[in-house]
């Protein structure tokens, strides 16, 4: 569980974004009945290599991970290695994802590096929905907006919003010409 109250600086912002990865997901939010039921229905399971990505993908029912790659980590959160001000994670996590937007990449991949890479997520996706049908991904937050504007703009059709909140879901379907 995230102590959003809890205050920081940056250094022992960057230690909390490295434990955050590091562990899996809290086993008392379960996914939504309609989570499961879709993912169900999914033929290939694609996990990123974040334990809480494998964790979700079982929670949801899939024990045969169909791929679990690097590719599809969460886009990284930068921070800095000050030692004030103290402020919430919260508020740390939006000023750096703020700071990260307009080129600030400290202790992270460059924006334009992970923009990159979730374009080569989106066709990695697209590639495996040709050989298996229908995939499964089960991806992270920003990453997953990210896809979903290169999965449009190669063809394929979705929501209009990318979902937002954990256990959320879309689907995008892509109609041969």
């Amino acid at each position: 569980m995230i102590d959003r109250d809890r205050r920081v600086n940056a250094t022992d912002f960057g230690v909390w974004v490295s434990e955050y990865d590091a562990v899996g997901i809290d086993a008392r939010h379960r996914p939504p009945q309609a989570a499961i039921e879709q993912a169900r229905g999914c033929a290939f399971v694609v996990c990123s290599s974040l334990p809480r990505s494998l964790e979700s993908a079982r929670a949801l029912g899939m024990e045969n991970i169909g791929a679990c790659e690097p590719l599809f980590r969460e886009m990284g959160m930068p921070y800095a290695n000050w030692r004030f001000p103290r402020l919430g994670l919260a508020v740390w996590s939006v000023l750096f994802r703020l700071m990260w937007a307009v080129g600030y990449s400290a202790n992270a991949e460059p924006f334009k590096e992970a923009r990159e890479r979730a374009r080569a997520c989106a066709e990695r996706l697209a590639d495996l929905a040709s050989l298996h049908g229908t995939v499964l991904l089960v991806g992270h937050g920003s990453l997953n907006w990210f896809i979903a504007r290169y999965l449009k703009s190669m063809g394929w059709k979705g929501p209009r919003k990318s979902p937002r909140k954990h256990w959320d879901f879309a689907v995008y379907c892509h109609q041969a010409t």
